[in-house]
């Protein structure tokens, strides 16, 4: 009962998400649609979200532990990856990154929120926010190096700084500490501003969806290596995830369950989905390797993912 009562909550993401493979094989979206449906979420619908989400946090200091916590297991495991070639018959050089590193943004804050609400995501935000340094600051450049070449710190940290995620983070947490939400409420005309950033945030969830199912296609080729690597990620990943997220987040820092929820959907996410974006001058073989088990990664989330509400359910009302 309780696992059917979760399923509940993420049914509506399974549902938006077989409306998104329709659509592939009814040909009513083109290609170019999804992808510029993607940079809507990535530079508006998401930022609003966060932005409004974040207003609400009060920055403490043991949120510090969680970020860093996140960098350096993420860091470690890419470290670990680079040993696992010969134990794993895999000697694509994508093998590791695909080991670390979690896609948020196009879809953890997308099947958080479904099921914890909008309200609550900046808690999943901090989770991220580790994570997200570690995909900036440690595996973009690596598989920079890996297709084009190395890249300056300079030009890292501009990256990071002009992103819309993180930009909407920073605000938010700025808008909090001067009350900006209370001044925009007080007013007819604020509250209105306030509104439109909720119905824009809004529709994260259903747009996310509704592109992974129509992108989510395993290639032809191979699925052995494809298999075993996300079979070892989800062997590294789980066990970390339940440790820190019952021990560290629950008992040390003793936050709410909807934080120990988050740690769990970063844990069963899938590998970032710009990965393939460095590939340029990769062989085919890696490509497929790559693309397969990013398939299989989304997939295993969806399914693994009821779990997580039937151990944390969410807050009513």
């Amino acid at each position: 009962m309780v696992f059917l009562t979760a399923f509940s909550k993420v049914l509506p993401v399974f549902l938006l998400i077989l409306l998104g493979v329709l659509l592939r094989r009814i040909r009513l979206v083109r290609p170019e649609s999804i992808a510029d449906i993607k940079k809507l979420v990535v530079n508006v619908t998401l930022p609003a979200a966060l932005f409004l989400a974040f207003t609400q946090v009060t920055i403490e200091l043991h949120y510090l532990l969680i970020v860093v916590t996140v960098f350096v297991a993420c860091w470690l495991v890419l470290l670990l990856g680079r040993r696992l070639h010969g134990v794993l018959h895999i000697d694509s050089p994508f093998m590791p990154p695909l080991l670390t590193g979690f896609e948020a943004g196009m879809m953890g804050y997308a099947i958080y929120g479904a099921v914890y609400g909008t309200d609550n995501i900046w808690r999943f935000g901090i989770i991220d926010l580790g994570q997200v340094l570690f995909v900036f600051f440690v595996l973009v450049p690596g598989l920079k190096r890996l297709s084009t070449g190395a890249t300056s710190f300079r030009e890292t940290l501009l990256g990071f700084l002009k992103t819309p995620v993180i930009l909407a983070i920073l605000a938010g947490l700025l808008a909090g500490q001067i009350g900006l939400n209370d001044l925009l409420a007080e007013s007819s005309i604020g509250e209105s501003v306030l509104e439109t950033l909720r119905l824009i945030g809004s529709m994260t969830t259903p747009l996310v969806a509704i592109a992974i199912g129509y992108e989510l296609q395993l290639r032809a080729g191979e699925i052995g290596r494809p298999l075993r690597t996300i079979a070892v990620r989800l062997l590294i990943w789980v066990p970390a995830g339940v440790a820190f997220s019952l021990l560290v987040v629950g008992r040390l820092l003793n936050l709410d369950p909807a934080f120990q929820a988050a740690v769990l959907t970063m844990a069963i996410l899938p590998p970032p989905f710009v990965i393939p974006l460095f590939m340029p001058n990769a062989e085919e073989a890696d490509v497929n390797f790559v693309v397969n088990a990013l398939t299989l990664a989304i997939l295993v989330t969806l399914v693994a993912y009821p779990l997580i509400p039937a151990l944390f359910p969410p807050a009513v009302g």
